[in-house]
């Protein structure tokens, strides 16, 4: 070693960390024989050749730099590739970097943005690595390579990471994408770039929702309109307020940043908001609430104008936020609706929203009542009513009133104490005698609780945050949480920086200083820790306050308090550093607190030989065996005297058989994080003869700082009885290796006599990091005859993440012909996890999936068509038999995938076969010696054929067929059974489609099966459920003759109603009526239940009154049914 490197290392051995790396970068600038320093650095340890590193890394070194990128260490080899990268160095060879390495480069060259060296390591990374690796380092890129990549890489990259620097290729992408997409794909298009699209532009943002947004809803949160609404909150406005999405936005609550932005609108503009959440209480007080005070009313009168307001109350948010004015006026007419006066709780209630004089008279009669509950809902309404006012002279008036609780129960007591805690910010020091003899009741009530001195503590809380510049409350206050203190548990009080102005802080501790320091006099720190967390960060600023922490600190103090009173002190991370050396002088013991020791761990490593080295014994250190630390922080931090140090402590634990055996392995995971030695250690335990010990060591051999090395001794245990943990760290330590090594070592396990979990996990391995020919080895392996179907699984899964090889495809094709776990390992993927140009291939596994001769496989495939069905081609006659083979059950959920998946004319087919099945006897059930299933090549119409020879071709008479009563077990008319689900699928399949969507290829066999005996009812309720109640006229014609079924269809037309809140067509509802018949008067009656929406007002109360005078006695007492109050 060179008389320099040992003077330097010389010099940085006392330093802390911080000062070490200031120290050494310093020495790098300046030295004039760094070169020399610096190489005979790399000749010596990790610690050594660190420092070699960060000193080049200092001046841009290229060749210590370089240097470092070939270090036999992965971690200081990665520290090296990303030092290149923010140096602006040339892309190092990057063909056989292990997975940890390049994704270590990818990231770098996303947060330095070198567009130059990206853009020249896209081609390689994306032939040897595949879409997914190249998707990590597309962010990297420049524009031209963003835009002419991304359609192939969008898969795997989140467009979020783009939006920083490409947003205009995004939102480019994004129309592309919309105007591609058909309606109904199009929400899955927006569920994909909504988060980026938002982030972007706003007027292009705007854009893109205008012309291509959902019909019914907004994409995205509605936080993130926020920004479109500062750019025009006008056009944000009009998308929120579009007719299709009044139900949505009727059941929307939105955030408060967004109606802040939009109240800079006219108020007329706004009103088209607020009539939509007039019935949403909490909605519209929060619109009214982002106003200013004197815009309030009219914005309220503009939301109600349609409303009839004498029978309309409004939520008591909605009066919170109002001016008093209308408050009032509001409070005024909703005491005269008779359902509130017949309530005298009710009357109380609303009382209390009139003005103060009128409110106080008011509730009188609840302040005298004999029943405790009414007492104790009047006071609080009294304390509400006063609050209103803003008036400190009714607040007052108020305090002196609630002199009479001296006398009351302590439920009453409590609850108006409770509700007084609201009106804090009103109290004035004229208050102070009054609150006082409050307290003084409360505290000396022999039936004083919890609720009780919880109220109080929280008046008091708050009334520190508001009136800390009023002598008399601040008096007051103090001697209220005195009373209601006990030992070191003090109120807690609200957070005073969240309203203080700037140095405000120092003032609020000069008045409370007393109060902390006699509670310190007491031995109760509880009021000095409840001051600093209600001052939060501001208690940073004040000296005097964290002097008195740093000497609650001190050994003098009970552990419980020194160990807040630390967290407390140690929390300023501008003084942590200094401050911990002082908490160690006080007590060493203190190392064993978090907080300390991972300051002394990543900051103050030059006190890590105090707690090393020297037993460590105290109040936070129970006597008995040495303390020894249990977790290390930044291990790479520490001079290699303190590693080894480390480690030895943590052998003594592992090798003492008086300890617990999971202390024991603690101590080996936690040895395995120390370079160089620690590796060593859990060498050592591998196989020792306690399990836990043992396991301990082999997961924690990857956690070394050679992980590269450990993998080929664990593939040792994969045949052995912890294979399960040796693999499952191994797959950590994968990511270490280059891949062409992994190959050779990782091979010989899948095609060797290792168990099937070793085997799969090998497969896993090698699909996810080997080198780009590994397909290769995983298509022999598959196709061995003696392989465990369970590894052939495995294989096809990785077979799944490496279509860009020929060999994966011919891997795949053989396992959808395989069997049952690998045609589901070729089923268990989503479309979307795939490169878009791969998509329609693997489509046909799916279809070919669908007609295998396994029924739960078959089961699996058609469940997946509709998520694939995009890319699926010819799959009509396929749909249809499958619908129609009334021997597999089926799910209304199942059959609205298939119609999604199916052309325009699969549920017509569908409805015509199971008619015809249906009207042969037995309803289409099929004998017990019936012909296979169905499938492409055999039509639905064939096998109804031959189902119908197959039970003779015609009834036995009576009942039966083919000699099986009709109805027998669970094949009762199958045939009508499989229509009822079929409609349903289609009722299900109409509800996912934009309403502006074409049905007719559900409407029309809908018709068709209306003209079918026995199927009327059905058809009825399925075209109900196809439309948005703009085809009653047809429904109702199919239930003129059928008073039953049209009150049963009608039924169901309330519930439509209920789920269309944007419908309302009182056209509709008098045509109807004026049919004079008893299914047209049933479906008004069940539609004009609209006109509770809006108050009943014009023209709903007069259709209302019609139909109670319809000509059909039925239709008229449904009628009065219909209640208007």
């Amino acid at each position: 070693m060179l008389t320099g490197t040992r003077k330097l290392l010389t010099s940085l051995t006392t330093l802390s960390y911080r000062e070490r790396m200031t120290t050494l970068a310093r020495w790098a600038r300046t030295a004039p024989d760094r070169a020399e320093i610096c190489a005979d650095l790399r000749g010596q340890g990790v610690y050594e050749r660190r420092l070699a590193l960060i000193a080049a890394t200092a001046v841009r070194d290229p060749a210590g730099i370089a240097a470092a990128v070939a270090d036999p260490v992965p971690a200081l080899r990665a520290e090296a590739l990303a030092a290149a990268v923010h140096a602006g160095l040339p892309a190092h060879t990057h063909a056989d970097r292990p997975p940890a390495e390049r994704r270590r480069v990818y990231r770098a060259l996303r947060r330095r943005f070198a567009p130059d060296v990206a853009d020249a390591l896209m081609p390689e990374v994306r032939a040897r690595f595949g879409d997914d690796e190249a998707a990590a380092l597309l962010p990297g890129c420049g524009t031209d390579t963003v835009r002419a990549l991304l359609p192939a890489l969008e898969h795997g990259v989140g467009l979020s990471r783009l939006v920083r620097r490409h947003a205009g290729v995004v939102l480019d992408r994004a129309r592309e994408r919309l105007a591609a997409a058909g309606p109904e794909e199009r929400d899955r298009v927006w569920g994909d770039v909504v988060h980026a699209v938002l982030r972007c532009d706003p007027a292009r943002a705007l854009d893109l929702l205008e012309r291509y947004g959902p019909e019914e809803t907004l994409p995205g949160p509605l936080t993130a309109y926020s920004r479109l609404a500062t750019h025009d909150p006008r056009r944000v406005v009009r998308l929120l307020t579009a007719p299709a999405r009044t139900g949505w936005l009727e059941r929307t609550m939105p955030p408060p940043g967004l109606l802040r932005r939009l109240a800079a609108l006219p108020t007329d503009e706004l009103a088209p908001i607020g009539v939509r959440f007039r019935h949403h209480g909490a909605a519209l007080a929060a619109l009214l609430d982002a106003l200013p005070p004197r815009r309030r009313g009219e914005l309220y009168d503009l939301a109600m104008a349609d409303v009839d307001t004498s029978v309309f109350v409004p939520a008591p948010g909605v009066l919170e936020v109002l001016p008093a004015a209308v408050r009032i006026r509001e409070a005024t007419r909703v005491l005269t609706l008779p359902r509130i006066r017949e309530h005298e709780a009710q009357v109380w209630a609303w009382s209390s929203y009139l003005a103060w004089p009128d409110a106080r008279a008011a509730l009188e009669t609840a302040l005298r009542s004999g029943d405790a509950d009414a007492r104790s809902s009047g006071y609080a309404l009294l304390v509400a009513a006063a609050r209103r006012s803003r008036d400190p002279l009714a607040v007052a008036e108020v305090v002196t009133r609630l002199g009479r609780l001296r006398n009351e129960q302590d439920p009453v007591r409590a609850s108006a104490l409770t509700a007084l805690a609201a009106i804090a910010p009103l109290l004035t020091a004229g208050t102070a005698a009054g609150l006082t003899r409050l307290t003084t009741d409360a505290v000396e009530a022999r039936d004083a609780s919890a609720a009780t001195t919880s109220a109080l503590g929280g008046l008091a809380a708050d009334v520190l945050r508001h009136h800390v510049d009023s002598a008399e409350l601040t008096e007051w206050a103090l001697l209220t949480i005195d009373l209601v203190s006990s030992g070191s548990a003090v109120p807690v009080l609200r957070r005073f920086d969240s309203v203080l102005r700037r140095g405000q802080e120092r003032a609020v501790f000069a008045r409370l200083r007393r109060w902390v320091e006699d509670g310190i006099a007491r031995a109760n720190h509880g009021p000095l820790f409840a001051l600093t967390h209600a001052l939060g960060k501001r208690a940073r600023t004040v000296p005097e306050l964290q002097e008195l922490l740093g000497e609650a600190t001190g050994r003098h103090t009970l552990p419980s308090v020194a160990r807040t009173a630390i967290d407390l002190w140690l929390a300023d991370p501008r003084h942590r550093a200094a401050r911990v050396a002082r908490v160690l002088d006080h007590d060493v013991s203190t190392a064993s607190l978090y907080v300390v020791w991972s300051t002394i761990c990543t900051v103050r490593t030059d006190l890590l030989d105090r707690v090393l080295d020297g037993p460590v014994r105290g109040r936070f250190v129970s006597a008995g065996p040495r303390w020894v630390p249990d977790r290390s922080a930044r291990p790479e931090r520490w001079l290699p005297r303190q590693q080894a140090r480390f480690v030895e402590l943590q052998a003594l634990i592992a090798a003492d058989p008086g300890q617990d055996v999971w202390r024991r392995a603690r101590a080996v995971r936690t040895a395995a994080e120390i370079p160089g030695a620690g590796r060593e250690l859990v060498l050592r335990y591998l196989d020792r003869p306690e399990v836990a010990i043992a396991e301990a060591a082999l997961g924690a051999l990857a956690r070394t700082d050679r992980p590269d090395e450990a993998l080929p001794v664990l593939l040792r245990y994969a045949d052995g009885d912890r294979a399960r943990v040796a693999l499952y760290a191994a797959g950590r330590a994968a990511r270490y290796v280059p891949p062409s090594v992994l190959a050779d070592v990782v091979g010989p396990v899948l095609t060797g006599p290792a168990k099937v979990t070793s085997r799969k996990e090998a497969a896993r391995l090698l699909g996810r990091f080997g080198p780009p020919a590994v397909m290769t080895v995983l298509h022999d392996a598959y196709t061995r005859p003696d392989q465990h179907r369970d590894v052939r699984a495995a294989i096809v899964s990785a077979a799944r993440q490496r279509l860009g090889a020929e060999e994966s495809w011919a891997v795949l094709r053989t396992a959808v012909g395989g069997s049952r776990e690998d045609r589901r390992a070729v089923l268990s993927t989503h479309p979307y996890r795939i490169a878009a140009r791969h998509r329609r291939r693997y489509a046909e596994f799916v279809v070919d999936a669908a007609t295998a001769d396994d029924r739960e496989v078959r089961r699996v495939a058609f469940g997946q068509f509709r998520s694939w069905a995009p890319w699926l081609t010819g799959v009509d006659d396929l749909i249809a038999d499958r619908l129609t083979d009334v021997r597999d059950s089926l799910t209304h959920m199942e059959v609205a995938g298939l119609l999604r998946a199916g052309g325009p004319g699969v549920l017509a087919r569908a409805m015509t076969t199971l008619v015809a099945l249906d009207a042969r006897p037995g309803g289409g059930a099929p004998h017990p010696a019936s012909p296979p299933a169905p499938t492409a090549a055999t039509p639905a119409a064939d096998a109804a054929s031959a189902g119908a020879a197959s039970t003779g071709g015609a009834s036995t008479g009576g009942g039966t067929a083919a000699g099986v009563p009709v109805g027998a077990g669970d094949r009762d008319r199958p045939a009508r059974r499989r229509i009822e689900v079929l409609t349903r699928g289609a009722a299900v399949r109409a509800r996912t489609l934009p309403p502006s969507a074409d049905r007719s290829a559900l409407v029309e066999p809908a018709r068709w099966l209306a003209g079918q005996p026995g199927f009327t009812g059905l058809a009825a309720g399925l075209l109900l459920d196809l439309g948005r109640l703009d085809n009653l006229d047809e429904i109702v014609a199919l239930c003129a003759s059928r008073p039953v079924l049209a009150a049963r269809v009608a039924d169901r037309a309330a519930t439509r109603l209920r789920s269309l809140r944007d419908w309302s067509d009182p056209d509709a509802v008098a045509r109807l009526t004026a049919r004079g018949d008893v299914a047209g008067g049933l479906f008004a009656v069940a539609l004009v239940a609209h006109g509770a929406g809006v108050g009943w007002k014009e023209p709903w109360r007069g259709l209302l009154e019609a139909l109670r005078a319809h000509p059909d006695a039925d239709v008229r007492e449904a009628a009065f049914g219909v209640d208007m109050s």
